[in-house]
């Protein structure tokens, strides 16, 4: 008997943990990173929710840390165009807009490629 009390303990914790995970994602302020869109890194894929297209890049933080960033979207975008996206952790970007380079953090900015770079 004592022993079902344990595990029912257990699975309950367990159970809150992962709500509190998933809560704190969904209710803190999404993290930004900045790309640089470059169509060589785009590639086709089995459309899901109206997106038919996914890129692979890197990304700089504000502070200027660089981080991998798979940006799936439903046409092909200006190439060179640099993004800030909204992201959150499990679920990855959940929203992008088209900035001006001068819009980004410095910090930011020394981790991205100029526009005359891409190729």
């Amino acid at each position: 008997m004592a022993r079902k009390i344990l595990v029912g303990l257990v699975a309950v914790v367990a159970v809150g943990a992962v709500a509190a995970v998933v809560l704190h994602s969904e209710l803190a302020d999404p993290d930004i990173v900045y790309v640089q869109i470059d169509n060589d890194s785009v590639h086709s894929i089995e459309p899901h929710g109206g997106m038919c297209y996914s890129y692979q890049l890197e990304g700089a933080t504000p502070d200027g840390q660089t981080i991998p960033v798979t940006l799936d979207t439903e046409r092909i975008l200006r190439d060179t165009a640099y993004l800030r996206l909204k992201t959150r952790p499990l679920v990855g970007v959940v929203s992008w807009e088209e900035v001006q380079r001068d819009e980004i953090p410095e910090a930011a900015q020394a981790k991205l490629p100029a526009p005359e770079t891409v190729q």
